[in-house]
């Protein structure tokens, strides 16, 4: 390459990153030591956005640190810590993440909203997108789904923000929920029926959706995005896809809610947690029943199921690694 080509490139480099300047924004995400607020940190992160990355430990935010990214680490609860965070940004990924140990799940997530809605009122803050689920805007539906409700009409109430609920049906990471049996059965053990369908996508993908908005935020008023996934999956399938990437068989199982709840319990989360963990269970297996229909493309997930399994599922089953580590809610051992 010539001397004057090679001074081309560098000035065609130099007006790609002014552009990129021009163009950066500030974000704050919160729970950014979970799958989704981690993927979407580095998302912002690669396309040359400042972000505050936010959580209780310090020490699980340095990667994020090491990437690029300013550390807060405090208490979502805390409304000052809150405010520091999301005062002068552009826009916020907010994310409710799971206490299953909290005596009153509904009410920790409604306490959570509210700080965030307070944070967004008092900072002027004008756009933001909330990691919600899909049916959270059916006034008919329960479990889990009614505390996401909750929080989106939280939301919805402030003035002057913009938010976008992007609605995921599941994610591939519930599978980590079933580690400690997979670990030392081999079964994928759930309440979930083993052959009802399952509507699951990615953390990751669940993110690059909220990275899109957020990085051209047009959105105005209340709106929701849903993510779709690539394909229905049912239990079996999944444990036929384990076997194949684990080299040895995987079984299915179906228990009771009564015997699962007793085991989250044995392992320290909350009867609150628990119930309305297995209510969505119930709900799943049913709604799961009915008939697929194909999703427009610029809703659908990218990340396969298989991809998933292979690269980030099984390394976890084969892993030394606590399961606390992957999972907010686990199991104890249970006997054969």
């Amino acid at each position: 390459m010539s001397s004057a080509e090679l001074t081309d490139l560098f000035i065609q480099r130099i007006r790609t990153l002014e552009a990129l300047m021009d163009n950066a924004r500030t974000y704050a995400v919160t729970a950014a030591t979970g799958h989704v607020g981690g993927h979407a940190a580095r998302g912002l992160l690669r396309a040359g956005h400042q972000v505050r990355v936010m959580g209780r430990d310090h020490a699980r935010l340095k990667e994020l640190e090491a990437a690029g990214a300013e550390v807060l680490a405090g208490d979502l609860a805390d409304q000052g810590y809150v405010e520091d965070a999301f005062a002068d940004v552009d826009g916020a990924l907010l994310i409710v993440p799971p206490r299953p140990a909290a005596p009153d799940f509904p009410r920790y997530q409604r306490r959570i909203a509210r700080v965030y809605a307070s944070a967004a009122e008092r900072t002027g803050l004008r756009h933001a997108a909330f990691v919600s689920t899909k049916g959270a805007d059916d006034g008919r539906v329960g479990g889990l789904i009614a505390g996401h409700a909750a929080i989106e009409s939280i939301l919805n109430q402030v003035d002057g923000l913009n938010v976008v609920h992007v609605q995921p049906p599941s994610f591939f990471e519930i599978l980590y929920y079933f580690l400690g049996p997979l670990r030392e059965r081999a079964v994928l053990s759930s309440p979930l029926g083993t052959d009802a369908t399952l509507q699951l996508v990615s953390a990751r993908d669940v993110a690059a959706v909220a990275v899109r908005l957020l990085g051209d935020p047009h959105f105005r008023g209340v709106s929701a995005a849903p993510v779709h996934p690539i394909r229905p999956m049912t239990m079996r399938e999944i444990a036929t896809l384990l076997s194949e990437h684990l080299g040895r068989p995987v079984g299915v199982e179906q228990t009771s809610a009564e015997a699962d709840i007793a085991d989250l319990m044995a392992a320290g989360t909350g009867r609150s947690f628990a119930t309305l963990l297995n209510q969505t269970w119930a709900m799943a297996t049913a709604l799961g029943e009915a008939p697929w229909e194909e999703p427009p493309p610029a809703t659908q997930a990218a990340y396969r199921i298989e991809d998933f399994i292979r690269d980030e599922l099984v390394p976890a089953i084969r892993s030394s690694r606590p399961i606390s580590d992957y999972s907010t809610a686990t199991r104890p051992r249970r006997a054969a």
